[in-house]
């Protein structure tokens, strides 16, 4: 392209109009001739975000032809559409583009090595673990955090001694660690480096605890004085006990996380789902009713019948999907009733469910013929 026509498009991205912003910069990012490229590489210079977004989209059909480490200060660009375009920039530049990444991670400006270890942890790639790891012992804080948090990603067996270590750094690099600990096999050793957190000072730090422990969490947490951790214990154990003594916790997110739980794993605690039918927080209601849906005690049916009348369309509308999935001929004719409504959005979700009912019922039949309807 010459000179003349791109800066006409050069005018249009700076100009008022979208639609004529939007067809320039289309046109600009679509460029792959040689002669394009200083003119996309001047521009660039500008002290426009806008214009600086649209040269850096524009550089991806340059890949061969490009020096990345001219386009690393984008990266810690105060323009968040700046930063992401010369992050897509960097991901699409192959080895490259990591080489220029892996370099400017040891750099003696710390805003440059911070954009560099935070670009490489969104590579998700395996050379980027390498760099990560060393980046994970820096001097300060801010990149020891933002490198153990994107080593959290990865699920080679070599980033888990990294991340334990980080257990010992300041807080939020430990939170960072637990954070990608979760859902990993951890042997014994490991397991309680982790444990040792359940006595953090900090809440954060406990209740992340809890999600990497998981099954393993000690009931005694039941009594921690954090919601934040007695909820995610709620969310991590079978234990019924624990999870009835969570039911009647004060903390009504945590009463609803451990009613979500139950019904999640099927767990026949009716006695304690059903007094919460009628607790004074809607979300306590609508979970105990979803939860009840997986009961086959006979009290369960007029309790959730009753919550046909619950002046919450979703206490009402979870009443009902329970209702179809406990069937039953009494459900059934209760269904048909309730699905009368004003409400259109509840009306059909009382269709499914009696849908769901009836479906149950001829299945019934259709295994025991000698059942009469």
């Amino acid at each position: 392209m010459k000179k003349t026509a791109f800066d006409h498009l050069i005018a249009a991205i700076k100009s008022d109009d979208i639609v004529k912003q939007e067809e320039a910069a289309n046109k600009v990012c679509a460029l792959k001739d040689p002669a394009s490229l200083p003119l996309i590489q001047s521009a660039l210079e500008e002290n426009n975000p806008l214009i600086q977004r649209v040269m850096l989209w524009a550089l991806r059909n340059y890949p061969a032809d490009l020096d990345y480490a001219s386009y690393l200060s984008y990266l810690s660009s105060g323009d968040l559409g700046v930063r992401e375009a010369a992050l897509v920039l960097f991901m699409e530049g192959g080895v490259p583009a990591v080489d220029t990444l892996v370099k400017a991670g040891s750099s003696d400006n710390i805003v440059m090595q911070y954009a560099a270890v935070h670009a490489l942890g969104q590579f998700r790639a395996p050379e980027a673990i390498a760099p990560l790891i060393s980046a994970a012992s820096s001097k300060v804080p801010d990149i020891r955090e933002i490198a153990v948090m994107s080593l959290g990603v990865y699920a080679e067996l070599v980033v888990v001694p990294v991340l334990i270590s980080a257990l010992h750094d300041v807080s939020d690099v430990r939170l960072a660690a637990l954070i990608g600990l979760r859902g990993r096999l951890l042997n014994a050793e490991d397991l309680s480096a982790v444990s040792e957190c359940l006595a953090d000072e900090q809440e954060e730090i406990r209740a992340a605890c809890v999600y990497v422990l998981d099954a393993l969490t000690p009931e005694a947490l039941a009594a921690d004085p954090s919601p934040y951790v007695r909820r995610a214990l709620a969310s991590v154990t079978a234990d019924k006990s624990v999870l009835a003594i969570l039911c009647g916790d004060p903390e009504p997110s945590v009463k609803t996380a451990a009613v979500e739980s139950i019904g999640k794993q099927k767990i026949p605690l009716e006695e304690h789902l059903l007094p919460l039918l009628s607790d004074q927080v809607p979300g306590v209601r609508r979970a105990a009713a979803s939860a009840l849906g997986n009961s086959q005690k006979p009290e369960v049916i007029p309790a959730l019948i009753s919550c046909l009348s619950d002046p919450k369309p979703g206490i009402r509308a979870a009443a009902a999907a329970s209702l179809g999935n406990i069937g039953g001929e009494s459900v059934i004719q209760v269904l048909k009733e309730a699905a009368n409504t004003k409400n259109p959005i509840l009306a059909g979700i009382i269709k499914n469910a009696l849908a769901t009912a009836e479906g149950k019922k001829y299945r019934e039949l259709a295994v025991c013929p000698e059942m009469k309807i």
